[in-house]
């Protein structure tokens, strides 16, 4: 899940660009193509234009309380403000735990409390190249920040998958077996810090590990039906 490409923010002749790049890549496996796939690590915090984004996000919220804050990627992010009175939607296309780590510095400094946090995140950690050990690292930071802004109710929502097919593009979504080993990582660090990690309900946006194609609309991403889905699973967990 391409961060720029999820905030539309490349030109058509661009997108045109990497539609170019990514129908060679399936067609013709050439040592450049290949390395056009290979999987990079999350660079977003060192992205003036990403900055710029979660700057105005705390901007917009400073000093703000609320009764839950929802922190996620593009697929908590694709949900908007729907989420109920006094509830936030913090998610961010492109996130996974690193940049997840810095956003959260980011709203902290900008004096922003969340009495419950919801923290949907490991997708694109699945995608991008991170340890085992860092994203550990990473998801404990985060947990111990989200208290620090008064948090003192915190779950953990799974990594989501996407299909088959998307999972076999690097420039689309992470393996489905990585993120397999993501989500057994989460379940470590949820029970070492003692927080629930609540999946009950998501199973419908699923068959077996593979995301449903009639819930997506590029096999990553979900379309209404699935985004109805994922909304409904977390009213059940936030505050009216």
């Amino acid at each position: 899940m391409h961060p720029k490409l999820m905030n539309n923010q490349f030109s058509w002749p661009t997108v045109g660009l990497w539609a170019i790049v990514i129908a060679t890549t399936v067609l013709i496996a050439t040592p450049l193509t290949l390395a056009l796939q290979a999987p990079k690590p999350d660079t977003l915090s060192g992205l003036p234009w990403w900055t710029a984004q979660i700057n105005l996000q705390a901007q917009q919220n400073k000093n703000q309380t609320y009764a839950a804050c929802l922190f996620g990627d593009s697929i908590s992010s694709g949900l908007g403000q729907t989420l109920g009175t006094n509830n936030v939607n913090f998610g961010t296309g492109g996130l996974s735990t690193v940049s997840l780590r810095t956003q959260l510095e980011i709203l902290k400094k900008a004096k922003i409390s969340c009495d419950q946090a919801i923290i949907a995140i490991g997708t694109n950690d699945a995608m991008y190249v991170i340890s085992d050990t860092q994203f550990m690292i990473n998801l404990r930071d985060s947990i111990n920040l989200v208290r620090s802004m008064g948090a003192k109710q915190i779950t953990l929502i799974p990594a989501f998958y996407s299909t088959l097919a998307a999972s076999k593009n690097p420039l689309a979504a992470g393996p489905l077996e990585r993120v397999d080993e993501i989500n057994r990582l989460m379940e470590q660090v949820a029970q070492e810090q003692e927080l629930p990690i609540v999946s009950e309900g998501l199973e419908q946006l699923y068959k077996g590990n593979e995301l449903r194609g009639d819930v997506t609309f590029d096999g990553v991403h979900l379309n209404n039906a699935g985004k109805a889905i994922y909304r409904d699973f977390l009213k059940r967990l936030l505050p009216d």
